[in-house]
């Protein structure tokens, strides 16, 4: 299981740790871009612009992997890497926790541990899909309660 700490008790910048690995999300604050350190290796994060649901894990300038937001109004996401084909979804309508499925099969869950905490854990199934793609995952479920945090204010 890994447990997702938020950095500070106003942040919305993560660590991730557990099952021998380690990753640092970091968002800038005037967008939906950012960076993530996973076990050691720096990647960043880039929304193609404002308006497109469109963002990408790079290393380098290469891409490691791409998600497409389903449609504008939705909680959900095509996850791509260089493995596979992934649906990341809301798990209800009203709840913060997300599903990542492959070939209609969970691989991952997110889940807050409590309602009034940004505190979350993972649940993976390590064969099936690989840690850098379930921190790049954990990246868009928290760009989702970022914008469901503003809008509610």
């Amino acid at each position: 299981m890994i447990q997702c700490t938020p950095i500070g008790i106003c942040s919305w910048n993560f660590t991730l740790e557990g099952d021998n690995h380690r990753a640092l999300l970091i968002f800038d604050w005037w967008s939906e871009q950012g960076s993530i350190e996973c076990d050691g290796v720096a990647l960043d994060v880039r929304k193609e612009n404002f308006w497109s649901g469109h963002w990408t894990l790079q290393q380098g300038g290469e891409s490691l992997a791409t998600a497409q937001k389903a449609s504008p109004f939705s909680r959900s996401f095509e996850v791509r890497d260089a493995s596979a084909r992934f649906d990341l979804y809301a798990e209800s309508i009203f709840g913060r926790s997300f599903c990542l499925d492959r070939n209609d099969r969970k691989v991952a869950m997110f889940v807050p541990v409590h309602p009034f905490t940004r505190r979350a854990t993972i649940e993976m199934q390590p064969a099936e899909c690989d840690f850098t793609t379930v921190a790049f995952c954990f990246w868009l479920v928290v760009t989702i309660w970022r914008r469901q945090s503003k809008n509610s204010k």
